[in-house]
């Protein structure tokens, strides 16, 4: 099967003219087994004092040439892999304009050295005036540059996205989730995040994610794929499509952040989730609000007649917590039961 635009490796890259020979000792710091000649090798040496660096590995080296050459006195072009050294070059980019440019984070690098990690927020069943039971956790993924500092997620995700990453960034983070997941003891649910939007045929672009729950000690039973509504609501039945192939795989699926967005009850029928988790813009404050209470009794009440498991996410105060329970939320999650959190197994 030939891969999809979201599974290739990217292209982009620079064109480098350097005042000395660039040699493996140069080019070769962080592709020092790759293979210069290559036709999809990253690093492809052109002539004596010319190669062409693949975007990532090029991001890579800036700090080491910054601290050991003088890369001001080089040359760089923009340019997409050549087979061989391009007679006509577009303008060249000095050193400075280079650094500007240079991603807060490379999503290549981070996957490569295992920079993704998860953290995990338990997910409880209401018992009335009894104690709660964590039945199950959302693992949410957080990335950590080469110092251990924290990268925002929202940071990962504009990344990823400018980087054409978001497929290897969210197939990296369902890998880690599942990875993390099965170091847990325990018959735990565990939900996992995925962006529908990047995934173009089920069986080619999560064949990874179904290796690594097959090689894992989880059942079916324990994965629900968690997916939010502002990812798909412009194409449904191809979500719809993969949201069949979990199914069919013997797992569940989630809809998130249900009652916010475009035509969301209409969504929610079509869809068949087997969860829907209310978004917290209606679970804030919802004891004072007759409107939050509409939209929360509505989207129960379709969860109801269609077998559908109704949980409610957000949830920060005790009374908020019992105003759902009585409409039948009896599944929730919010800091009132526990913040995100890293756990054992998180960066195995």
């Amino acid at each position: 099967m030939t891969a999809c635009p979201s599974c290739l490796s990217g292209t982009s890259g620079f064109l480098i003219h350097s005042s000395i020979p660039l040699t493996r000792s140069i080019l070769g710091v962080t592709v020092q087994t790759r293979t210069t000649g290559a036709e999809d090798a990253p690093v492809r040496i052109l002539e004596e004092k010319t190669a062409w660096i693949e975007e990532g590995h090029f991001y890579g080296l800036l700090e080491f040439w910054e601290q050991y050459y003088n890369p001001a006195q080089w040359q760089f072009y923009r340019l997409e892999r050549p087979s061989s050294l391009p007679e006509h070059l577009p303008e060249p980019l000095d050193w400075e304009r280079i650094l500007q440019m240079k991603p807060a984070v490379w999503i290549d690098g981070l996957i490569e050295r295992k920079g993704i990690r998860m953290v995990r927020q338990p997910i409880v069943e209401c018992h009335g005036t009894r104690p709660h039971t964590t039945i199950g956790f959302e693992l949410l993924a957080r990335g950590t540059d080469s110092s251990g500092a924290s990268i925002p997620p929202l940071v990962l995700l504009k990344e990823a996205s400018s980087q054409n990453r978001l497929f290897h960034l969210d197939r990296a983070c369902r890998i880690q989730a599942i990875r993390s997941a099965n170091s847990q003891e325990g018959q735990f649910l565990y939900f996992i995040n995925f962006i529908p939007s990047v995934i173009y045929v089920a069986e080619h672009c999560l064949e990874t994610t179904m290796k690594a729950i097959r090689a894992s000690r989880l059942s079916p039973e324990q994965i629900v794929f968690e997916v939010t509504e502002s990812e798909f609501v412009e194409d449904l039945n191809h979500l719809k499509s993969i949201l069949r192939y979990y199914r069919n795989n013997g797992f569940r699926y989630a809809l998130d952040d249900v009652g916010e967005g475009h035509n969301t009850l209409d969504t929610l029928r079509f869809l068949e989730p087997d969860i829907v988790k209310l978004d917290r813009k209606w679970v804030s404050g919802i004891q004072h609000s007759p409107e939050k209470q509409k939209v929360a009794r509505d989207v129960q009440e379709i969860a109801r007649h269609a077998g559908t498991i109704p949980l409610a996410e957000g949830v920060e105060d005790p009374e908020e917590a019992r105003v759902l329970e009585g409409m039948g939320y009896l599944w929730q999650q919010g800091f009132l039961y526990g913040k995100p959190e890293s756990f054992s197994g998180s960066d195995a």
